[in-house]
């Protein structure tokens, strides 16, 4: 296989060394010698810093734990409506104000819900970054929730529903979560169903506000230059006014659904098929394994399906995927093909994972894999926006927020034995599961 050179862009001064403590006192920001830190408010919101004076822009993330898990089959999308109504108003602002100012200071925010958390995630230039948290944080604290408003983003969120049910890729996804878990926890789509969100209401909605937006749920991290004291007297002044009370999501329910293979008729020349495992929480020390073993399956082009593609002419879409959680995890692999090729596909994809579980990985993969790996991780926190999520996403799922940093270091120790022994464990026959949306 062909040598890649590893990526090192001028901000990656990140990978070195390790983390300080946290400040003090509740709010200080102690920054180590490798750029990072972390502290807590006093109304338990957590927050993590990483100091990046390459570039004049600040990326910040606020990540809300519960999500779908959250929910249940009734009431479920109202996380993803709750999120999104926080900023169509606040005692201050109407919808309208919100985004007129959030443009006009050139702030780029995105909100979306996942399984288990929400998210709400700018970048903004730095000297307007005090503005921009201000606005945000002002509807963290005083929401209003608009009926007018709800009305509207419900028909919003019903178009984007019906147009993921159209793609074939976004509904056989969503068809491979309901086939492992059912109607319930990580089964459950992020977005509801058209019949479910409209049952929810505003009171829903601050109920729901009320139960999950507290401090106690909530992990703030920004990749930016403001000095570390600079940016705790922001952060404390803006979003101190939380109120701190948050249930806590429980656990979910994680039995496996019995029949293994769900399918969705769909009267088209092409069809899309993901075929998994499921996998129970990984270790830290165990994610560089999957992040690895998705390198040689197929997450690049030369990795092992590659070839249904380039000799077995299968399929117009190949790749590989793995999700991590707090719960739980898959392994993936996706192919779309012509509907006449389904069978054939099938029978391919079996028997690549097959050759995986009895041959393991070779020294040469591993070799290659580990420089593509480090490259990647290097690539996807070289801009301040990723480093931002990466933090808030791995110190919420409880491996710590510079763990990327930990990731690289970790490949170049991680052995041949390691990898296939991981692969014995992991990749158990009757935890693999398939989606197809097509025809069989």
């Amino acid at each position: 296989m062909k040598k890649v050179q590893i990526y090192r862009p001028v901000a990656l001064l990140l990978v070195l060394l390790i983390m300080s403590g946290c400040g003090e006192k509740a709010g200080q920001i102690a920054i180590g010698p490798d750029g990072y830190g972390k502290s807590v408010l006093s109304n338990g919101i957590t927050v993590l810093v990483n100091y990046d004076e390459t570039t004049s822009l600040t990326g910040a993330r606020i990540l809300i734990g519960g999500g779908v898990l959250a929910e249940s089959a009734e009431n479920n999308g109202i996380t993803n409506l709750m999120t999104k109504m926080l900023l169509k108003g606040n005692d201050a602002m109407t919808a309208s104000e919100i985004s007129e100012r959030l443009d006009y200071l050139g702030a780029n925010v995105s909100i979306n819900c996942f399984r288990e958390y929400s998210v709400i995630s700018f970048v903004s230039l730095t000297e307007n970054f005090d503005q921009v948290l201000e606005i945000i944080a002002a509807s963290l604290i005083s929401p209003t929730f608009p009926e007018d408003e709800l009305t509207k983003l419900k028909h919003e969120v019903e178009g984007n529903i019906k147009a993921s049910d159209d793609n074939q890729t976004q509904a056989s996804s969503k068809l491979f979560w309901k086939t492992i878990y059912g109607d319930r926890g990580y089964g459950l789509p992020t977005m509801g169903t058209p019949e479910t969100i409209a049952r929810v209401t505003v009171d829903d909605i601050k109920g729901h506000f009320q139960k999950y937006v507290g401090g106690r749920n909530i992990i703030f991290s920004a990749a930016t230059d403001l000095p570390a004291e600079q940016i705790a007297t922001i952060v404390n002044r803006r979003m101190g006014g939380i109120k701190p009370e948050a249930d806590t999501v429980s656990a979910p329910n994680l039995t496996l659904q019995a029949e293994q293979t769900g399918f969705i008729s769909y009267d088209r020349n092409q069809s899309f098929i993901f075929m998994g495992y499921v996998l129970d929480h990984l270790k830290a020390d165990e994610v560089p394994y999957i992040v690895l073993l998705n390198e040689i399956m197929g997450n690049n082009v030369g990795s092992r399906l590659w070839s249904l593609r380039r000799k077995e002419k299968l399929a117009y879409a190949i790749y590989t995927e793995y999700s991590t959680g707090k719960y739980g995890a898959i392994f993936r692999a996706a192919i779309g093909t012509d509907t006449s090729k389904v069978k054939k596909a099938l029978n391919s994809l079996n028997r690549e994972w097959e050759k995986l579980i009895k041959d393991g990985i070779t020294e040469e993969e591993l070799a290659y894999a580990r420089v593509v790996m480090k490259n990647n991780l290097i690539y996807g926190i070289d801009r301040k926006g990723g480093r931002a999520n990466n933090m808030a996403f791995y110190e919420f799922i409880g491996y710590n927020y510079r763990f990327i940093l930990d990731m690289i270091d970790m490949a170049d120790r991680i052995t041949l034995d390691d990898v296939n022994r991981f692969i014995g464990e992991k990749l158990i026959p009757d935890r693999k599961y398939t989606s197809i949306v097509g025809k069989k």
